[in-house]
């Protein structure tokens, strides 16, 4: 593992910033905006994939979304350098253009989830000292990965539903949204978001109160759980050294990763969505419901197979993949191994200290398991399509459970 701002040269941090702006954009937004420049019709595949990821099931509607998508992107590309260019000076004595650069370059990183960073070391603790030192673009940071992470169609469906109303008699209103009227993919990925946005400031804050927490006051261990419970879900930005960091912390933080952010979104993983498919699924099975279904709506169980497909094909790509590295590079402890290798998977980018250790071959898995992790999700959404082609059925017998 390199020290970005120390290894790379401005030609470099050029480089890597771009490729952000790519990575950001996402692939099936490019594919959106080449679709409506050839003009050619979507095919039924393409039209399904489109209205898993961005919300799109018309070739008519693609180059619209593709355009808002990117004004969107923009506009909270701009807002963060903003707000991060206030402080900025008070890092470094940088120059206009270097504060300028400094504040787009970690803007973008933020909003897409990358977890790059170009701020000057600390003398002592490195990068993630330099953010620890400056809770003013921390605070800006956070909400940043927290939109990223969120995910295109949600983002337009709160917008849709936005109601400033103050009204005790609307709860159900969250007083600045609709909630009653988001669509049933919003209402299950914002409730699961926040559950475990919760449970990971929770996390840390029980696991490392008297560990790298052991040094803040009671409000500097609550800010610091409630950044690292956000990016070390889906961004991979640090305050801290994560290598010192407990076994337990790794190992609840690894699941969240593996979980990553919502469809749609720069976050990797198998997606909030997909676990959020199977929990409706396991809800009606204990209540013994014949259909998953909540909110008085029912959730497919073509839908809950691919859900299902995408979480086992995760959990079995790992169980290959991590027995692989743990014989690759032996000399490297089992638990941060797997923490980085989930880390990777979940294209994170969270460091435990076992990137810089491995091997040659670890370091080729490790690209593997990243390219598998960004973009197999989406490989699985066009393989998964449903087929209606076929014309029989066989006969249904009992399997016993349990």
């Amino acid at each position: 593992m390199l020290d970005t701002p120390v290894f790379w040269s401005f030609f470099g941090q050029v480089v890597i910033f771009l490729l952000m702006l790519l990575g950001g954009l996402e692939f099936i937004t490019a594919a959106t905006v080449l679709i409506g420049v050839m003009g050619r019709r979507a095919t039924a595949v393409e039209e399904d994939v489109y209205q898993d990821t961005v919300g799109a099931g018309y070739t008519r509607n693609l180059t619209r979304i593709a355009r808002n998508i990117v004004i969107a992107f923009f506009i909270g590309y701009a807002v963060g350098a903003v707000l991060l260019f206030f402080k900025m000076r008070d890092v470094a004595d940088f120059s206009l253009g270097e504060t300028i650069w400094q504040s787009v370059f970690l803007s973008v990183s933020a909003l897409n989830n990358a977890g790059f960073s170009i701020l000057p070391n600390a003398p002592t603790g490195g990068n993630a000292a330099t953010l620890e030192a400056n809770s003013y673009l921390v605070a800006v940071i956070t909400p940043l990965i927290f939109a990223g992470a969120l995910g295109w169609p949600l983002i337009i469906d709160m917008r849709r539903n936005w109601n400033p109303r103050l009204d005790l008699d609307r709860w159900r209103g969250m007083f600045l949204f609709n909630f009653t009227r988001f669509t049933l993919d919003t209402k299950l990925v914002l409730i699961l978001t926040i559950v475990l946005y919760g449970f990971a400031t929770s996390v840390f804050l029980f696991a490392e109160w008297n560990g790298v927490l052991a040094e803040y006051d009671g409000l500097g261990k609550l800010g610091s759980s409630i950044f690292h419970g956000v990016s070390g879900r889906t961004a991979g930005f640090a305050a801290l050294d994560w290598a010192a960091t407990s076994d337990f912390t790794h190992l609840v933080f690894g699941g969240l990763m593996f979980v990553g952010g919502s469809t749609a979104s720069v976050a990797g993983g198998i997606k909030v969505n997909t676990v959020a498919v199977l929990l409706v699924a396991a809800r009606s099975s204990a209540l013994r419901h014949p259909r998953s279904e909540i909110f008085r709506r029912e959730i497919g169980q073509a839908l809950v197979a691919r859900a299902l497909l995408v979480a086992m094909l995760g959990v079995a790509f790992l169980g290959v993949v991590v027995p692989i590295l743990t014989y690759t590079d032996p000399h490297i402890e089992f638990l941060p191994l797997m923490f980085e290798t989930v880390s990777a998977f979940g294209t994170n980018g969270m460091s435990a200290g076992a990137s810089p250790q491995l091997s040659l071959a670890g370091s080729i898995i490790f690209m593997f398991t990243m390219l598998v992790g960004r973009v197999g999700p989406l490989t699985l959404i066009m393989l998964l399509a449903p087929r209606e082609d076929a014309t029989y059925r066989y006969p249904e017998e009992p399997v016993r459970i349990g």
